[in-house]
């Protein structure tokens, strides 16, 4: 859509927005950006503006997912602008507009293609689609003890020589993920504090007096609560916490949940979000290259992964290797699995995720002066129409 400057302006609509739920409202979008939100009282109208019907449907935040490792058949880990540009089209069909593109460990010289690829993209303008954020380093500094689908072999405690040459990266990195209890963990979560990188558990098998002194170093965020990470432990007999319990304990982390209905139990999901709020806990897809793609076989890396019956696994029935869902999916689910209303549901997938990487200035809500990132959608979160930086990018019609 193109309206030639003029500005657009949304109407016959409820909207979401932080603090309310407003009914009839009008969103007002100009050079981009959110200029106006409100009751047809409350909003002036621009004249010659380009008028976008709601239908009477949910006019919310465009979703922001910080945890996906593909769709649409391509793989971050090919570490190619066109990745990037697929995965960022069949994103917005699913109401993501704006994403970190995660990697899974893999020897360093590709870790850092990924880091370099996302870096020109960005410079050169970024994805046409979905807003790409940065990346999101998932690995190599992982428990073997609870790999998951990452590569043992390639798993290691982290020292100043291999983790500096990341660093320099920071401009795109937006979040690592590393397990505390490793011998120089605590050293390179100070060392990501200082470069603005967001500090995140993942992958531990540690109990609460080997995690702890990670949080005190800065960790902020622990990736796909429950699972692969510890949880209740014996320590020389005695019951203590293992990774899950220190997360839902300490108030100085967030996390996230993988709602695709498969990799945590509805009971539990509930739990995460009953404890720490939905302020705390963000949904993501981990989705690897298989989403929105039909069963078969398919790579995670160069981890090879089977696809079948709504879910990604290694061949050997071990692991999920990462997950086929959308985040429009995590949303019903929200809704569905684990009774949280629209609003709730919704800043999971929203206002949370833009917090926890430090994007919420401009993304997550939909508020006057921040980006024009805007999803058209029923009230079980079926995508209509979705808005990127004030450009229509997809229609269900």
């Amino acid at each position: 859509m193109t309206t030639s400057g003029k500005a657009t302006v949304i109407v016959n609509g409820d909207v979401l927005t932080p603090t309310r739920r407003f009914r009839q409202a009008v969103v007002v979008l100009s050079e981009g950006k959110i200029a106006q939100v409100g009751g047809y009282d409350e909003v002036k109208l621009p004249d010659n503006a380009y008028v976008v019907d709601a239908g009477g449907n949910i006019i919310a935040p465009g979703f922001v997912d910080i945890h996906v490792h593909g769709s649409a058949g391509a793989d971050v880990m090919d570490a190619t602008g066109e990745v990037l540009e697929k995965m960022s089209a069949f994103f917005v069909t699913r109401g993501v507009t704006s994403f970190v593109a995660t990697s899974l460990t893999a020897p360093d010289d590709k870790l850092l293609a990924v880091l370099q690829c996302a870096r020109e993209t960005i410079a050169g303008g970024g994805p046409t689609g979905a807003e790409l954020l940065g990346v999101h380093q998932e690995g190599p500094f992982l428990n073997a003890e609870q790999k998951g689908a990452h590569p043992p072999e390639l798993l290691s405690c982290p020292t100043p020589d291999r983790y500096e040459p990341f660093l320099e990266y920071a401009d795109v990195m937006r979040m690592m993920t590393l397990a505390p209890e490793l011998d120089g963990a605590v050293r390179l979560i100070e060392d990501l504090r200082t470069a603005g990188i967001v500090a995140s558990l993942g992958h531990s098998h540690g109990i609460a007096r080997t995690i702890s002194p990670g949080i005190d170093a800065g960790i902020t965020h622990a990736v796909h609560c429950f699972c692969n990470m510890s949880t209740l432990r014996r320590d020389k007999l005695k019951r203590v916490a293992g990774a899950v319990e220190t997360i839902l304990h300490d108030d100085r982390v967030t996390t996230e949940l993988i709602a695709d209905g498969w990799h945590v139990g509805d009971a539990l999901m509930s739990l995460a979000v009953k404890v720490k709020g939905p302020e705390r806990v963000a949904f993501v897809t981990d989705a690897m290259m298989a989403a929105g793609m039909p069963p078969g076989r398919y790579v995670l890396g160069e981890v090879e992964a089977v696809v079948e019956g709504g879910i990604a696994r290694l061949p050997d029935w071990s692991a999920y290797a990462s997950s086929v869902t959308t985040m429009d999916t995590c949303v019903r689910n929200g809704m569905k699995l684990m009774g949280l209303s629209l609003a709730d549901a919704v800043r999971m997938a929203t206002l949370t995720p833009a917090t926890i990487i430090g994007v919420d200035d401009r993304k997550g809500s939909l508020t006057v002066g921040k980006d024009a990132d805007i999803v058209i959608m029923d009230e079980d979160a079926n995508i209509l129409q979705t808005f990127a930086r004030g450009k229509r990018a997809f229609s269900a019609q």
